[in-house]
């Protein structure tokens, strides 16, 4: 078992034997810069296989056993009695081994002037141990969980979003085919120059917006389509008008945010009202601020003005796309439905 262990995990081993020799061969370096005045590769070497043992037999049992045995089995399952009772007893016993073993590998073995064994420096010294060894590796685990937790937040936001996207789409084709349908029954000569108009936005919903952001004249031009659109069926029911002032920006938005205001005042106001229906929007940019807004008449039904999924939907993205660089204000009054969007964008 423990050969399969060593052969599974013989990279990890292999990294962590060379910063443990890293980190002697620092150490030695700065004995021989501190003790010796002149250097001699014989003295670095005595240096180094001293650090060696002494981080090899000594110090490392004892932080291996903490990260890989008691926070595992003590700390992560909140057996922290059991955690305690252990590390008193570590830090006792191999304290004992520290504060003995120590001096006496540097006389015997390195020919090093006898000292004389510190049992009260060994358990400071395994206590001091422990508490670093612990802090960090739980740190280190605290971190690499909080960017495991960000990473599945944003994988969810980007899954959220996509969901959200796509369900645009057939509402959309819904509302436009149910448009075409209507312009057929009545045999209307503009009928080809609706499908062409129609296909192109259809294309701009399949294929451009994809992308997370798309310009914001190509939003206009989309808008602009699908009021042309809806005019060619509506053009006894009332006015529509649109207020543009971008004639050219490089700003860029997430897709399909706009028109969901606008298909909302149709569904809800202008498609209800046989006569004097009337939509008015403007779309203006001040400084780096997008600053939409559209109002549009209704009369009352049994259900009242519902707002629909279509401005949830939007609500939903606007609050994952710009949480904190946008405000939407919603205002129903008697006969007066309006949506005021500013944007902050870059």
């Amino acid at each position: 078992m423990i050969g399969t262990f060593i052969h599974n995990n013989k990279k990890r081993f292999l990294i962590h034997a060379a910063v443990l020799l890293s980190i002697a061969v620092l150490f030695s370096l700065i004995l021989l810069a501190s003790l010796e005045p002149v250097f001699s590769f014989g003295i670095f070497l005595k240096y180094l296989l001293q650090a060696i043992t002494s981080i090899f037999l000594l110090l490392a049992p004892p932080i291996y056993a903490t990260i890989y045995w008691l926070i595992p089995s003590f700390i992560v399952k909140k057996k922290h009695i059991k955690y305690t009772g252990i590390v008193v007893v570590l830090i006792l016993v191999w304290g004992y081994v520290l504060g003995i073993g120590e001096p006496w590998m540097d006389e015997h073995w390195f020919g090093q002037p006898k000292q004389e064994a510190s049992l009260q420096m060994g358990v400071a010294g395994m206590f001091f141990i422990l508490i670093v060894t612990t802090l960090l590796h739980l740190s280190y685990k605290w971190f690499v969980q909080l960017s495991t937790i960000k990473q599945i937040e944003n994988d969810q936001l980007h899954l959220e979003l996509s969901s959200l996207k796509n369900q645009i789409n057939p509402h959309f084709f819904f509302n436009t085919l149910n448009n075409l349908y209507a312009l057929s029954l009545e045999k209307s000569d503009e009928t080809p120059s609706v499908i062409l108009k129609l296909s192109e936005m259809m294309r701009y919903t399949i294929y451009d917006c994809k992308e997370p952001k798309v310009s914001i004249l190509n939003e206009i031009t989309y808008l602009e389509n699908f009021i042309s659109l809806q005019k060619v069926r509506h053009h006894k029911r009332g006015n529509i008008t649109f207020k543009n002032e971008i004639v050219n920006s490089d700003v860029q938005l997430a897709p399909m945010l706009l028109i969901v205001f606008l298909e909302n005042a149709f569904k809800h106001g202008f498609d209800l009202i046989e006569k004097d229906a009337f939509i008015n929007l403007s779309l203006k940019i001040e400084k780096n601020r997008l600053h939409f807004y559209i109002e549009n008449n209704f009369i009352k039904t049994e259900d009242g003005h519902q707002t629909g999924i279509g401005l949830e939907n939007v609500k939903r993205r606007l609050s994952l796309i710009y949480p904190k660089t946008h405000e939407l204000k919603v205002v129903k009054s008697k006969n007066l439905f309006s949506v005021d969007l500013k944007l902050y964008v870059s």
